[in-house]
């Protein structure tokens, strides 16, 4: 959809809180790095990716699928490419990855789901050149370090471009397009009862939201909840083309949704998180980067001027806060700026206080190979 390369080593950020009233700093950010290194066998992946897998397992980061643009940019009609090699890097590294093959996918594959769990990494859905798709896929890691596949449920109907997360067991999926098109569409998968496959949860209200960021975290009643922000849909027979910038939570327990406040900037005005990542933090914060800039990217959707794909990267103005949700105060605080991650597309996970923010979208249709790490405070 969407989509410089800054120093090794960008630098330390002490940056201003914006916070409520009487409502602490809850996250403060100790270090950005940009990793070195990135797999450098196949030249076109080379050249960085969006939307690719990625997890944490065994002590290795992990990556595979993703796509770009190699050989002509969009902006000159040039063809996306997919890819299926799963790569690992030891995450003890300090500065610089080295990269393994390990293994393939049993397609290409971009813009699905992953979420990494105690034994490894779950990919689900995404889309190819050819198709869209409906698998759902177990990646571990095997004794000789190579990548063993298995196969788990597949979802009721091909989901590509959605968001999804995981609590007490249970994997989420949410929106995406659903057998092409823009949806509401909510599934569940229980991980210790597959033999259930997957169950039809009721559907988020309002827009449909393609591209839109989720976690699941507690709240001020030790309720977990599955929230959700940000999203777009192109227009349609149905419906004119739309952004979506607030958001909901879920409840498993109530079954119901209820609505949430959008993320705003320092200066209280509305940020939209429509391709950007959000991952939850210790046991009441969701950690929001990335995304497109509403405006820009809502004009685009209802008429794109024909030079859109032409300006440079800071015309797109994508996000770069780092934006913090607190699910007990119900407040939002912006505790960064950091450039590298005012990117779309990217993936995001997490390792001991530290946050890697994979590759993405500079602008759409230009890829970054940066691997970004940030480290919070203990």
């Amino acid at each position: 959809m969407l989509m410089r390369k800054y120093s090794f080593l960008l630098f330390f950020l002490l940056i201003t809180v914006v916070r409520a009233e009487a409502t602490p700093a809850y996250l403060e950010v100790s270090e950005v790095w940009s990793m070195k290194g990135f797999p450098q066998k196949d030249k076109n992946f080379a050249k960085g990716v969006s939307a690719c897998f990625a997890g944490v397992t065994d002590g290795l980061l992990v990556l595979a699928g993703g796509c770009n643009f190699p050989k002509i940019p969009a902006k000159d009609g040039g063809a996306k490419e997919f890819y299926q090699d799963i790569y690992s890097a030891d995450l003890s590294a300090d500065s610089i990855f080295s990269w393994r093959k390990i293994g393939k996918l049993p397609q290409p594959v971009a813009y699905g789901v992953s979420v990494s769990v105690s034994d490894g990494i779950i990919c689900v859905g995404g889309v190819n050149a050819r198709e869209a798709l409906n698998t759902v896929y177990r990646v571990r890691i095997a004794d000789n370090g190579k990548a063993s596949i298995e196969v788990l449920p597949s979802l009721p109907c091909t989901v590509d471009n959605m968001s999804g997360c995981i609590a007490e067991h249970t994997l989420y999926i949410i929106g995406g397009n659903c057998n092409g098109k823009p949806s509401n569409s909510f599934y569940s998968l229980n991980l210790e009862r597959l033999s259930e496959g997957w169950q039809a949860l009721p559907s988020f209200p309002g827009s449909p939201r393609i591209q839109s960021v989720c976690a699941a975290q507690t709240d001020g009643m030790g309720r977990v909840g599955i929230y959700v922000w940000g999203g777009f849909a192109a227009s349609s027979a149905e419906r004119p083309a739309s952004l979506s910038v607030d958001g909901y939570v879920y409840f498993p327990a109530s079954g119901k949704w209820t609505g949430l406040p959008a993320p705003v900037d320092e200066c209280g005005e509305v940020v939209s998180l429509g391709g950007g990542t959000a991952t939850a933090w210790s046991d009441s914060l969701i950690l929001c980067m990335g995304g497109v800039d509403k405006d820009i990217f809502l004009q685009a959707l209802r008429q794109p001027a024909p030079d859109y794909l032409s300006h440079p990267a800071e015309w797109y103005r994508f996000n770069n806060r780092l934006l913090v949700y607190n699910t007990r105060s119900h407040c939002w605080q912006v505790i960064a700026r950091v450039p590298s991650t005012a990117r779309a597309g990217a993936a995001c996970t997490l390792s001991d206080h530290s946050v890697y923010y994979i590759n993405g979208e500079l602008m759409p249709g230009i890829r970054t190979p940066d691997i970004t790490r940030i480290r919070f405070k203990e």
